[in-house]
């Protein structure tokens, strides 16, 4: 990596600039510039804002803050880390991590991965005050990472791995402000990072309301589906809910059975009578359960299947809840003429 003499001098020439004219623009003597030049010393801070102004750059531009991707050095580095994935020695990517910080300072990547290597040696060690001593060194390293780093996929990664560290620690409640740290464009999302901090009922909530929201994204991604797929959604409704204690997924039963209602009226199935009956005998009492629990008696209700038994409900803050009874859109519809010939087996 280039010094930042090296620099100075590439961007003077660039600029057509002597020695004697950076010097004076700068009120320093041009033996001062040579020496900067020469890799002898190197400009006071206070220096480095003008110097940039002078060659229109930018400070990064200046110090060789992007150099590194075009450093052999850091490319070698960075093999012989990548090669210790191979041969799993975690001294000697402890060894690498520790030659690159010191090589690249201020360089985010290499720090997080050295806090992490840390960390997880930390665990081969069987005296315990060493062992607490190697994951404290590795949280002030992943703390330091957050603090400055701009990045926000390393960022992420920092933040796992101190709640990790802090929640084996006992540490839980620091643990979870470092989680609302978690940056929008990280790779890995708050909720994955959280269920480190959690224990007991606490995490057995966590998991069944997270089973929740995968079932509710299959269930989304398969009503807008093309071809048809309401059975599927009762399917998987009913085999998470066998005791039919469907709360809200009431509704998405409803609409699952009035797509499949509308697929058998637009191709021409309209003499299958009993099929058509039932699916509206279905949809009713999921207008009726779902009107009880939102209109009727709206309230805290829980969940009864084992998949679900610790999730709890509470209707009245439902979106929608102010709006038209269920019931009566399904009464809206049945009294159309297209039902007329069975409306008497409802």
């Amino acid at each position: 990596m280039k010094s930042i003499g090296e620099r100075i001098k590439e961007y003077r020439l660039k600029n057509n600039m002597t020695q004697e004219q950076l010097a004076s623009y700068l009120y320093v003597t041009y033996q001062t510039v040579s020496k900067w030049e020469t890799g002898v010393s190197s400009p006071d801070l206070s220096l480095i804002v003008p110097i940039t102004r002078i060659f229109h750059i930018t400070a990064d531009e200046l110090l060789g803050v992007n150099d590194v991707q075009d450093d052999k050095r850091y490319v070698e580095l960075k093999k012989a880390y990548d090669q210790t994935f191979k041969t799993e020695d975690f001294a000697e990517r402890q060894r690498i991590c520790e030659l690159a910080v010191a090589e690249y300072p201020g360089d985010m990547n290499w720090l997080r991965n050295l806090a992490w290597v840390i960390s997880n040696r930390s665990f081969e060690y069987a005296d315990n005050e060493k062992y607490a001593a190697e994951q404290e060194k590795a949280i002030k390293l992943f703390d330091s990472v957050i603090k400055n780093c701009k990045d926000d996929v390393i960022k992420g990664s920092a933040i796992t791995g101190i709640t990790q560290l802090l929640c084996w620690r006992g540490r839980k409640d620091e643990a979870r402000r470092y989680v609302e740290m978690i940056p929008e464009r990280s790779m890995i999302t708050r909720e994955a990072v959280l269920e480190y901090t959690l224990e007991g009922e606490e995490l057995a909530i966590f998991k069944q309301k997270r089973i929740m929201s995968h079932m509710e994204g299959i269930i989304w991604d398969l009503s807008l589906a093309r071809d048809l797929r309401s059975d599927l959604i009762r399917k998987i409704i009913d085999t998470m809910l066998p005791d039919g204690n469907y709360l809200r997924f009431n509704l998405d039963l409803y609409q699952a059975a009035e797509k499949e209602l509308k697929y058998i009226l637009n191709n021409g199935q309209e003499n299958s009578k009993e099929k058509i009956s039932a699916l509206l005998k279905e949809m009713r009492a999921y207008a009726e359960a779902y009107d009880r629990i939102v209109f009727k008696k709206p309230g805290v209700y829980k969940y009864t299947a084992p998949w679900f038994d610790r999730i709890e409900e509470d209707t009245r803050l439902w979106i929608g809840n102010e709006g038209t009874h269920m019931i009566d859109e399904y009464r809206k519809l049945v009294s159309k003429e297209k039902f007329d010939n069975i409306r008497d087996m409802l």
